[in-house]
């Protein structure tokens, strides 16, 4: 496989990338590859061990992230993620009952039952973030298989990766029903396919008390599911624990939404897909000190009046009103640098903040909270009720963090999304007045709209409505 030495995992090599991005940061007035004599000079430094993987890394990723003000947010994700990497490679070593399962829940239950949960879409997501080939060869291979080109390749890149080996096979998969058909049938394929149980989790439409207790029900059928397929039970504490971090996690993560509202912005854009890949591990450590280190890091610069925008260049505040893309993360540092335009939030990277903290003085409040957490995820939030709660969340993004223009980039199988993309352009241009682009995409498979193609079709935007 391009992405990986024939005898590792796809874990072990984010553990060495890991490690030489903060080899490569840890590089002191390493700013620019170009005033250090270009990669060549990356090379004759690296430590044994790693020049295999430095040359599978996307090279104007670390372009991006050895920049200044791009260091704090990329030294936090490396750093936690590393850790984070050790945690689940120590988890699988020991022999403990691995999970797949779905973005969109809170997985502090697994680790209260003994259970190592590793998100499946976080599998195909980083690994379109990080290398060259990103996940192409894992959609290329279950394609041949004939699975449908057109449904998701959030999905697609980690089904094929387990059918090349290079991902371990999980005991087991955990899939609420939201948001979509697509994602639910591959849920469905692989448990078929590679006969692996599957627990689904029914989403409820509504957001009432009944729709709660429906839900917390499901839960607890989940847990009783678990129980009999591993033989765990749950430890209180242990999930006390767990939630804990969630609730310091969603903490973090409103605090530094709300510093976005500054304007200049003083948050960098380029790590928006990693703040995702984060919320996939909310419940753990890394998860709470991640969105830590990046408060702290976007408060320093909100304290001091610094935005992230060149000097000389207006700011221009951009909200996108679906999703972003993965495969090219110097593309939101490019926006910054070549047109002025900020990155305010995302359906992914926007908790409305009525989430609040999940209440730990027992089993059953946490199981209410987890409930909660789990309908107001993002993404989960805005597509397994009404289209007016994504249109009402949307309109409090634009309003409250002052922005100049909505970015509706279309991933190419989210059907219900294409059923609502003109009527949310619309309603923003109605109530805000701001312009709206509409394009599509693939947030993970950069052959369906190329980074050239994806810098012009915004660039032109840019440079046509904000001349």
């Amino acid at each position: 496989m391009g992405n990986n030495h024939k005898d590792r995992t796809i874990f072990e090599n984010w553990k060495t990338t890991m490690e030489l991005a903060l080899f490569v940061l840890d590089q002191e007035g390493l700013y620019n590859l170009e005033d250090w004599g270009g990669r060549e000079v990356i090379y004759d430094i690296l430590p044994e061990g790693m020049l295999e993987n430095f040359d599978m890394i996307q090279p104007a990723l670390v372009d991006t992230i050895i920049k200044e003000k791009n260091r704090p947010s990329a030294e936090a994700f490396c750093k936690n993620m590393l850790d984070y990497t050790n945690f689940m490679l120590e988890g699988l070593e020991s022999g403990i009952p691995l999970a797949y399962n779905y973005f969109a829940i809170s997985v502090e239950l697994c680790f209260a039952m003994g259970i190592m949960p590793i998100c499946y879409e976080l599998i195909c997501g980083l690994t379109a973030a990080l290398y060259n080939n990103g996940c192409e060869e894992g959609i290329d291979r279950i394609e041949a298989e004939g699975y449908p080109d057109h449904l998701c390749s959030t999905q697609k890149g980690t089904a094929g990766f387990l059918l090349m080996g290079v991902v371990p096979k999980p005991d087991l998969l955990l899939k609420p029903t939201t948001p979509c058909d697509a994602s639910n049938k591959l849920y469905e394929w692989t448990a078929h396919e590679l006969n692996i149980p599957l627990i689904p989790i029914e989403s409820p439409y509504y957001r009432d008390e009944r729709s709660i207790k429906y839900l917390m029900d499901d839960i607890k059928r989940m847990i009783e599911a678990m129980e009999k397929l591993t033989g765990n039970t749950l430890d209180e504490d242990k999930l006390r624990e767990h939630v804990g971090y969630g609730n310091e996690t969603v903490e973090y993560f409103i605090k530094t939404q709300e510093l976005k509202k500054i304007m200049p912005c003083p948050d960098t854009g380029w790590h928006r897909p990693a703040d995702t890949i984060f919320l996939t591990g909310i419940g753990t450590p890394m998860s709470a000190a991640y969105f830590k280190n990046l408060y702290e890091a976007v408060k320093a610069k909100a304290d001091k009046g610094e935005g992230v925008i060149p000097e000389g260049k207006k700011e221009k505040r951009f909200a996108w009103g679906y999703t972003w893309e993965c495969y090219d993360l110097p593309f939101f540092d490019w926006l910054e640098e070549e047109h002025g335009v900020t990155y305010m939030a995302d359906t992914l990277t926007y908790f409305d903040p009525d989430v609040g903290m999940i209440d730990t003085s027992s089993v059953e409040t946490m199981i209410e909270g987890l409930a909660w957490r789990v309908m107001n995820m993002p993404m989960g939030r805005q597509t397994m009720g009404f289209s007016d709660m994504w249109i009402s969340d949307f309109e409090t993004v634009v309003k409250g963090h002052k922005a100049d223009a909505l970015i509706l980039g279309g991933h190419m199988a989210c059907k219900h999304f294409w059923a609502l993309n003109k009527l949310m352009s619309d309603k923003i241009k109605e109530q805000t007045g701001i312009p709206c682009l509409r394009f599509e995409m693939d947030m993970f498979d950069k052959r369906f709209t190329p980074p050239a193609e994806l810098r012009r079709i915004v660039g032109e935007f840019v440079e046509t409505t904000f001349p």
